[in-house]
């Protein structure tokens, strides 16, 4: 079976060539492990790994192994997986493979590369994944540790109906051409940005605007708010018919 498997990887790894790496099949047994690796895994971590790759019958994602001059394998990331692979008595992994020489810098660049590189999970997203898995085997499979499910278990999301926000009001008066421009220029925004989603403003959001007035006033030499607004609204229209007309050029028009 493993034989013809290497046949239709070297069919495969002849159609990659070019890349910088290819496909093999390999011993998990076989391939030597790093002396200092950053990444850890605690006990149960491991021990959950090892389960899963014994249930899954190997590897569900690819390590990368360095081939040498001598042709032995290094991991270079995956060690923990190769491990489990050992400890779960798979006999063959499949695994990217980099045969071109690798100076000792570029080893542990690409090391640290695999470990540091990662996306972060968003954690009301998280939470509704999770709680869609009902099956207890299938939760212990998702190998999500201990401390990050308390944390999941605490939180709450409450509706922006029941949500106690707190508001500020703010009144500027303004003159009625003040007003009408005032207007204009939303709705001139309301058309560019249609497709945007709308959001409730932030506290964040409501100090930037007033620190946009301040500036504004300094810069200008005015000395009330409406006055401001409307140099805010001024300048805001200007960079509406830039973007207008830079959409004119780039349809063409």
């Amino acid at each position: 079976m493993d034989e013809k498997i290497r046949e239709k990887i070297d069919e495969l790894n002849a159609v990659m060539k070019g890349l910088p790496y290819g496909l093999a099949l390999v011993d998990p047994k076989e391939v030597k492990l790093l002396d200092k690796n950053a990444r850890y895994m605690s006990a149960d971590m491991f021990k959950s790994l090892v389960e899963n790759v014994r249930r899954d019958g190997g590897l569900t994602s690819l390590p990368l192994l360095w081939k040498r001059e001598d042709g032995s394998l290094l991991a270079l990331s995956g060690n923990h997986r190769v491990q489990a692979a050992v400890h779960a008595g798979v006999e063959s992994i499949l695994a990217l493979v980099l045969d071109r020489p690798l100076s000792r810098e570029e080893q542990v660049a690409i090391q640290l590369s695999h470990n540091a590189i990662e996306g972060k999970d968003d954690p009301v997203v998280l939470k509704d994944l999770w709680d869609e898995i009902e099956d207890i085997d299938l939760k212990l499979y998702a190998g999500l540790d201990s401390e990050l499910l308390k944390e999941l278990e605490k939180m709450e999301f409450d509706s922006i109906a029941e949500a106690r926000l707190d508001f500020r009001q703010v009144m500027l008066l303004f003159l009625p051409e003040e007003a009408g421009e005032l207007k204009r220029v939303m709705e001139d925004a309301d058309n560019i940005f249609s497709g945007d989603e709308n959001y409730i403003l932030s506290r964040k959001h409501f100090n930037e605007v007033f620190a946009l007035l301040a500036d504004v006033k300094e810069q200008f030499g005015i000395v009330n708010n409406p006055t401001a607004m409307m140099k805010l609204v001024e300048l805001a229209r200007e960079k509406m018919e830039e973007y207008n007309r830079a959409n004119l050029i780039n349809e063409g028009g």
